[in-house]
This record gives structure tokens, sequence and C-alpha cells, in this order.
């Protein structure tokens, strides 16, 4: 999970398509059967396309999962399952775009509503680093909270709902951190030699935010709070002073 741009604005067209498609379902006997039928129908229709367009510009270059920032995404997953909540299986808030995995791990698993659990954390309304921090070999964690003596319990059933800390994101968000501290160090040098300039540093810093390979890390220590630990506090002093 990362920090994700707010929602843009929808052409009005697509929004009165939209808000179209709920009346029929609201209107339905068969609600949530309903729900699944416009949905799949509307996904194939060009008049969906300016929709699928605006959550892909929000995952940003590359097109990384909005949940585990990790896989390319190629599918649009509804936040509040369809099949449980169908009056917001055509909700623009509701549609986010994520990887098969994620998708398939979550499914219509929306906890409290469907099992025991935590509501899951929405990173487009939400600050996902008051939940979780990124610890010093890379790894996803959820963050301790002292009132109960416990990790906090909606980034818990986060990361069980969607498998965030499965083998391949964990050894990914590593490599990712190796490298930018590298990367972090080696600019540090080059500055203190004088061989690049401070805007050339703020160029590389903004291409680092942009690279699209476990984004959340970059997030978490070029913008987020990881920014106050070595090397990033010394390197971004230099651009912030």
């Amino acid at each position: 999970m990362r920090h994700l741009p707010p929602r843009p604005a929808l052409p009005v067209a697509s929004v009165r398509r939209l808000t179209a498609k709920t009346k029929l379902i609201e209107d339905a006997t068969d609600r949530p059967g309903t729900a699944i039928r416009i949905y799949t129908s509307s996904r194939q229709a060009k008049w969906f396309e300016p929709i699928t367009d605006a959550l892909k510009a929000m995952a940003g270059p590359g097109e990384r999962c909005m949940f585990c920032s990790g896989s390319e995404s190629s599918q649009v997953e509804h936040f509040r399952p369809k099949a449980i909540f169908p009056l917001r299986a055509m909700e623009w808030e509701n549609l986010f775009w994520t990887c098969g995995i994620c998708n398939q791990s979550k499914g219509d698993r929306f906890p409290p509503d469907t099992e025991v659990g935590e509501m899951v954390i929405d990173p487009t309304t939400e600050n996902v680093w008051e939940f979780f921090f990124v610890d010093e070999f890379g790894n996803l964690t959820e963050r301790w909270q002292d009132g109960i003596n416990d990790v906090d319990q909606r980034a818990r059933t986060t990361v069980r709902i969607l498998s965030l800390d499965r083998d391949a994101l964990q050894q990914s968000r590593q490599l990712r951190l190796q490298d930018l501290k590298e990367k972090a160090r080696d600019a540090l040098i080059l500055l203190a030699h004088e061989l690049i300039t401070i805007e050339d540093l703020r160029q590389r810093i903004n291409g680092w935010k942009l690279q699209p390979f476990q984004p959340d890390v970059a997030d978490y220590f070029l913008q987020g709070p990881g920014s106050n630990e070595q090397p990033f506090a010394d390197l971004l002093a230099k651009v912030n002073p």
C-alpha cells in the first residue's frame, strides 16, 4: 500500500451512466445478481473506458496495484464487494485498480460485514502510514498500538485479507529499499565532490519516486515517515534545507 492521489472527477457522461446503472440495481428484486450482471456487461462497454483510464492514472507509472504496489494492475476491484454491497457496484469511489492476486485474495471478503475482523484500509482516502511502516529490511509491517498492547488491528486484517505479506512482495520491497539506499548514498557522495548539483539531485529523487518498482517503499522513505531515517534524512535535507 502507498499514498495515492485524490480521485479525479469523471466525465459527466460517465457519472450519468454510473448513476443510471445504480438505479437499475436499486429497482431490481435480485440486487446482488443484477449488480454482477450490470457490472460485467458495463466493464466491456466503450463508455466504461474513461473510468479505467482514471484508475490507471491514479495508480501512477507502471500501473502498480493500489493494494500491494508490487504487481501490474489489470482488474477493477470493488472495495466493498458487489455481491455484498450491490448498490455500491457502480459507485466511482468503490472502484480500485488492482492486480489479480490481490483481487482474488480479497474476493467477496469485507470484515466486519463478512467475517470477524476490522475494516480493510482504504488507501484512496486514508494515510496508510498511520497503520503500517516499512522496517529496516524493507518489510511492510503493522504498527504497534500501546492502547491495545498489540499491532494495529485494521492493519492486521488488511494484510490477512489481501495477503500483503506474501514472500514475493516482501522480497521485492527488500530489494527496492537496498537499491534506494545505494542510490541515496552514491548521490550524496557525488554531491559532496561537486559532481552533481542540487538541481541534479532533486531530479534524481523525483525520478526514484516515479519508478514503477515497489513504489510503496519509495513513498515511505522519500515522502513519508521513513524520510527521517538515514541516508534519506541527509539526502532530503540537501534539497529541502
